[in-house]
């Protein structure tokens, strides 16, 4: 079935496809194989390895097509994904290289310092996706900072709020996410060459030179002191950041979803898509759907990555990249979907208007309460104002009109939408300057 879903249709941002790239065999072959030469170019300098060896490498490197095809030939006769790569790559090296290919590390080294460099360009992406992201919404909150709507809580009518103070609470939610990626990338910068468990016997003394010289040559940060290849919290941390990340925008895909319903009509999304095969006029609400599925499969992986955090002894291979992989690439997705739907997003203030009046006036009973306290007291202002709920559902009365039945009441006013918003347009305006979204 997964002709139904081919999981490429839905990127309108393009953001699924750059990471989809990061991924793909191609790419993958291609930055191991930088890794190599980077390797015996910094060993040659370092005298570890011939000079001649280390330009026929890097020569091959610069010659070399990946060939996924050819590599998993290779494999199906040694069995060894590293060394399926490594044959495979030495197809097009010179003899006086092949005698030092990958001379001194392991596959593990190679494995995991791909991996840093792959989650580091993932956060990248993920960064300029969210940065358009905030643009957006910053732009809705300042054009609809005052826009009366309805503030609803545990699903039901509470008080007046304005779309531009929920939009507010998702920009700051998103900048969070923002914050939350980039400190993973500054947590774990490097990757590792130490050798099979660490202790960088295979070169020596020179080791730990050729790790930081390789590790600033692929521009990643300064390794850790020891090895970290049996450490991996690394990728539990990023699958954390990257879950509630993509929870962030399930939630504002729920919200959407929810406010264009054909009951609330609050706000909607212009699409030209075909909503059903059988009713002509439905509009489906697809890039919301699309985010608030692919969210729960990211968030379900972070499972997977704790998982890996307990390993056996030095290290082991309960790690897959190819789960890691699925993860980055989704929630990519999630990303290109949350910015094309809000891209796509138009509000309506005069819906809006009418669902504040759904109540006749009962979401106004705070107001009410805190105008009748001064005479009657706060408890007792309040019980006054349930009584007269609990009469204008059986009366079907408004609340200006349940008012005027109780002599208490005389001289109490109601507040109009635009009166009722508290400071409201005050605390957006206060969210997009400490965000740096103010003229």
């Amino acid at each position: 079935m997964t002709i139904l879903d081919d999981r490429s249709l839905h990127d309108p941002a393009g953001t699924r496809a750059q990471v989809a790239t990061l991924f793909a065999p191609e790419s993958v072959l291609a930055e191991i194989v930088r890794i190599e030469s980077v390797l015996a170019g910094v060993q040659a300098g370092l005298g570890i390895i011939p000079n001649e060896a280390a330009s026929a490498i890097q020569a091959g490197a610069a010659g070399w097509r990946p060939d996924p095809e050819a590599v998993m030939r290779h494999r199906a006769h040694v069995g060894h994904p590293m060394v399926a790569i490594l044959d495979a790559f030495s197809e097009g090296i010179a003899p006086e290289g092949r005698e030092w290919l990958h001379y001194g590390t392991t596959t593990a080294d190679v494995f995991r310092t791909i991996g840093v460099v792959l989650l580091h360009r993932s956060v990248a992406v993920y960064d300029a996706a969210l940065g358009r992201i905030e643009a957006r919404l910053a732009s809705l909150a300042a054009t609809h900072r005052a826009t009366p709507m309805i503030g609803r809580t545990l699903g039901r009518h509470a008080l007046p709020i304005t779309f531009g103070a929920k939009v507010a609470t998702w920009l700051t939610e998103c900048r969070r996410d923002r914050e939350r990626l980039m400190a993973w990338a500054a947590r774990f910068p490097s990757g590792v060459l130490s050798g099979a468990v660490g202790t960088h016997a295979a070169m020596g003394p020179l080791g730990i030179q050729v790790e930081q010289q390789v590790m600033a040559q692929l521009g990643l940060g300064a390794p850790e002191p020891v090895d970290t290849k049996g450490s991996n919290d690394l990728y539990a941390d990023f699958g954390a950041a990257v879950a509630i990340s993509a929870r962030g925008c399930q939630r504002i895909a729920q919200e959407i979803f929810l406010l264009q319903g054909d009951d609330l009509r609050e706000v909607s999304l212009s699409t030209a898509t075909v909503g059903s095969s059988t009713m002509p006029h439905k509009s489906n609400p697809t890039l919301c759907l699309e985010v608030m599925s692919r969210a729960r499969e990211v968030s379900a992986s972070l499972t997977v990555l704790l998982e890996w955090i307990v390993t056996i002894f030095e290290r082991d291979s309960a790690l897959h990249n190819g789960a890691l992989a699925q993860m980055c690439i989704d929630m990519a997705q999630v990303l290109s979907c949350t910015e094309g739907m809000l891209n796509q997003l138009h509000v309506h203030p005069d819906a809006m208007l009418t669902n504040i009046g759904r109540t006749r006036g009962a979401i106004y009973t705070e107001s009410v309460t805190v105008q009748l306290a001064e005479r009657l007291g706060r408890r007792s202002a309040h019980e006054l104002m349930r009584d007269l709920v609990a009469r204008m559902q059986t009366t079907g009365e408004g609340l200006d009109e349940a008012l005027a039945t109780d002599p208490r009441c005389a001289g109490v006013t109601l507040p109009r939408p635009g009166d009722a918003i508290g400071v409201a347009p005050d605390l957006v305006d206060a969210c997009l300057t400490r965000l740096g979204f103010s003229d």
